[in-house]
């Protein structure tokens, strides 16, 4: 307990973050002024497709950071970009096991996505760092527990979660100040940007993104139709 209440009074050191933080600040500012956008985009209906460049595409796979859940040989490969303060990401994070029990040969990726402010990237920073160690449940069950969390999540709250899991103090707030962070979580930025992933939840399977929320029945249909014609919607 006294790590835990060591750890509750040390924020992530600001100055490891600036070009980071004026990216994200830049796109906060975008993401704002696109709202109705983004709202006509989080339900499953509204969700929109779009082509992506294969080469642009394909960096998804060798991203610093990413998450592998489900069948890591599977057939089908399917990739979330998120941000823990995303109410349909929270949704979306609902949707991870049941997909996983029924549809056993898929491959998930999950992407941090920290987008929508400094609360974000600070989560994300410590979910990363979390990501470096043995914990309970694994990776997947601290995204679960974030998402359970009410109100806006930040470093101490995404803290607090990684402890109870058993993350080791000293070593998550070290890694989550680390350069190897902070280049993880500035080259999903950017291939977000590149990939014009303009949402939260976004989707990413071949040379094809979703825009916007997809539901459970919405998701395992995308993956039937990528076994059957190799794109989202045949």
């Amino acid at each position: 307990m006294s790590q835990a209440r060591e750890g509750e009074k040390r924020r992530l050191n600001p100055k490891r973050q600036p070009a980071m933080r004026q990216s994200m600040l830049q796109r906060r500012t975008f993401l704002l002024s696109s709202l109705a956008a983004i709202s006509a985009a989080s339900d499953s209906a509204n969700a929109r497709v779009q082509r992506v460049p294969a080469e642009i595409a394909n960096d998804v796979y060798s991203l610093p950071g990413r998450v592998t859940l489900g069948n890591p040989r599977g057939d089908v490969t399917m990739v979330e970009f998120f941000d823990y303060n995303c109410g349909f990401c929270k949704n979306s994070a609902r949707d991870i096991r049941p997909l996983l029990q029924a549809e056993p040969n898929l491959k998930y990726l999950l992407i941090n996505y920290a987008v929508l402010g400094e609360a974000s990237i600070e989560a994300s920073r410590v979910a990363l760092a979390h990501s470096m160690q043995r914990t309970t449940g694994g990776y997947l069950a601290l995204h679960e527990a974030l998402f359970a969390l009410r109100g806006r999540v930040g470093a101490q709250r995404a803290v607090d979660v990684s402890l109870s899991l058993g993350a080791k103090s000293d070593k998550l707030l070290a890694d989550a100040d680390s350069d190897r962070v902070t280049d993880a979580l500035t080259r999903a930025t950017r291939l977000g940007d590149s990939l014009g992933l303009e949402a939260t939840p976004s989707f990413l399977a071949g040379n094809e993104a979703v825009v916007g929320y997809l539901d459970l029945a919405a998701k395992r249909k995308a993956i039937a139709n990528l076994r059957r014609c190799d794109k989202l919607g045949c």
